[in-house]
């Protein structure tokens, strides 16, 4: 059972309105948080979903082909806002995070996991396989900086790549993995952002579900309104069209839910959802 969750900002970026929604957004800079989830389980402990930015981002890319990445995507973050400095401030131990769910392997997720030195790392081997891969020139090209990674990582993983159980709550074709055995946390696969990227979704916290999207929607309107990014935007994207679906089936699921209101869907980058969420988290 799922005590409570928190969210918490862990360094921010910015980006165009029109860049994330092309319909109505307008030629003009709005805030990119990078969002971590604090989630308070009664028997595994404290979680944590994403780690956000942390000025390890900095020292990762002082130099070619990482230095391209600071160019493109300026990262505003100071010591005191990492999302380790910031848990400690609501009262919890970084020795207390217990597991660290990577959604997926992009810059703004991972930055601060190497603060957790203690915790057991949940994500797609798959998908870290993948990146390791490629040359380092590709990997910065598609959002990865292996710098930013705890040197053990894998030592210290528990890779989510398949999903045995079926969620007939969510809907047909939503399938997960049971992370703690009481039905109460389920990764569930997104993929097309890239290859591996997992959603977290959480039954029941004071009446209320929770599916945490990651980057399958940058923005609120994106899941409300089926909305794609511009084509420029999608370069970054592993597979356009399994992102297309991927976000498809989340706006069917806001769609069947948002009358009742018993399902909040979160993503990682709309500061006004994340306003709203500071303002009345669980």
């Amino acid at each position: 059972m799922v005590r409570s969750i928190t969210f918490l900002e862990a360094g921010y970026t910015e980006q165009l309105e029109k860049f994330v929604n092309p319909l109505t957004g307008k030629w003009r800079k709005i805030k990119f948080p990078s969002t971590v989830a604090v989630i308070e389980h009664a028997t595994a402990g404290v979680i944590l979903f994403d780690t956000g930015y942390s000025p390890r981002f900095f020292e990762s890319t002082k130099y070619f082909p990482e230095k391209v990445y600071a160019l493109i995507t300026p990262v505003k973050i100071a010591p005191e806002e990492t999302a380790i400095e910031k848990i400690k401030k609501i009262g919890i131990k970084p020795e207390e995070i217990k597991y660290v769910i990577l959604s997926h392997f992009h810059a703004d997720h991972i930055a601060g996991a190497a603060d957790f030195t203690k915790a057991e790392y949940i994500y797609s081997q798959r998908e870290l396989n993948y990146f390791k891969s490629l040359s380092r020139v590709i990997q910065v090209k598609n959002g990865f900086i292996g710098g930013l990674l705890p040197l053990d990582l894998e030592t210290r993983a528990l890779p989510a790549d398949e999903f045995p159980v079926l969620l007939p709550d969510l809907g047909l074709g939503w399938r997960g993995k049971d992370l703690f055995g009481d039905e109460s946390v389920f990764v569930v696969p997104l993929p097309g952002h890239t290859l591996g990227q997992l959603g977290l979704y959480i039954r029941d916290v004071k009446g209320k579900d929770y599916l945490l999207v990651a980057d399958a929607a940058w923005v609120t309107q994106s899941y409300e309104k089926n909305i794609l990014p511009m084509r420029i935007a999608q370069e970054v994207f592993f597979q356009r069209e399994e992102y297309r679906s991927t976000l498809s089936k989340i706006h069917e699921l806001y769609c069947k839910h948002k009358q009742e209101g018993r399902l909040q869907i979160v993503t990682c980058h709309c500061d006004v959802a994340f306003n709203e969420m500071t303002r009345t988290h669980v």
